[in-house]
């Protein structure tokens, strides 16, 4: 067993090419950089028919396999996600609710907010609080809102460029590890 910390990752949509993968590849560049074990994914890599299998009944092996690859092995989680429609994707919910609560309790977990508008997912960042602290998880206050994301990334290689951010990443994942 390494004495490296890890943390894992999840982008919180399931839109292909978005601006929330982007987010979650810089997080990741910082995180390393850091010194720190990291694993991520984007529910992109989720079943098409998740609603049918997963919060009705037994998760279906896809589900299964995700949670233990990138949720179980990690004390510490960082959920990057996107403002649709004034909250956070129904995907990311979905999810949420195809996993027994049992795999969130007790994980210390950061929230990043991104929005194309002016409060980086302000609302969708409260109201995804509340459902990891009925899960029993705990959040951290600090909580990076990436305001106008397609300013933020470089238009030639899509790149998160914003030092100033990239600092909140580290302030972030600094009160994160601490607990």
């Amino acid at each position: 067993m390494s004495d490296q910390p890890a943390i894992g990752i999840i982008g919180g949509t399931d839109r292909l090419d978005s601006n929330t993968a982007k987010v979650v590849q810089a997080y990741r560049q910082v995180a390393e950089a850091e010194g720190v074990a990291v694993t991520w994914m984007d529910l992109d890599r989720l079943p098409r028919d998740l609603d049918r299998i997963g919060p009705y009944g037994e998760p279906g092996p896809e589900v299964v396999e995700l949670v233990s690859t990138h949720v179980d092995p990690f004390r510490h989680l960082v959920f990057v996600l996107p403002e649709y429609n004034g909250s956070f994707p129904g995907i990311l919910k979905l999810f949420m609710d195809a996993v027994h609560p049992r795999h969130f309790q007790g994980k210390r977990v950061a929230l990043v907010g991104v929005s194309d508008g002016r409060a980086g997912n302000l609302r969708g960042l409260d109201q995804f609080q509340a459902v990891l602290n009925y899960l029993k998880a705990d959040v951290i206050w600090h909580k990076p809102k990436l305001s106008g994301i397609g300013r933020l990334l470089d238009p030639a290689t899509g790149e998160l460029q914003d030092e100033g951010i990239r600092q909140q990443f580290r302030d972030q994942l600094k009160l994160l590890l601490a607990g």
